[in-house]
């Protein structure tokens, strides 16, 4: 076996084990019988690891985790969310980032009358 086959198969290895861990860390974070402080910290290994191994955040838990201080957004906790002209605002109460999401008003969709 060649130097270069071990390497592949190293790294194969290392993205099959972050992957495990980024499904186990999400499942920490969606359990809400679990303490608080337990799903803070699985939020925040989540975001190391991910960016550690060049993965994306999975797609359920992207939008409940500041981007600016990795802290788990829990609405009316740790995150103040409005909603206003179909936009979503979500405000993270302990860096103050805020996160919109969403199109805004669809006033643009207007009939054109030119």
């Amino acid at each position: 076996m060649s130097r270069n086959k071990g390497r592949v198969k190293a790294k194969v290895q290392r993205h099959q084990n972050a992957l495990e861990a980024q499904q186990h860390l999400s499942s920490v974070i969606s359990d809400v019988s679990m303490p608080m402080v337990a799903r803070r910290n699985a939020a925040r290994h989540l975001v190391k690891t991910s960016s550690r191994n060049r993965l994306p955040l999975p797609v359920s838990q992207r939008h409940w985790i500041c981007r600016g201080c990795t802290v788990l957004l829990v609405p009316g906790t740790t995150a103040r969310v409005r909603i206003r002209a179909g936009q979503r605002t979500t405000t993270c109460l302990e860096c103050g980032r805020v996160r919109r999401l969403g199109g805004g008003p669809k006033s643009h969709r207007g009939s054109s009358d030119d």
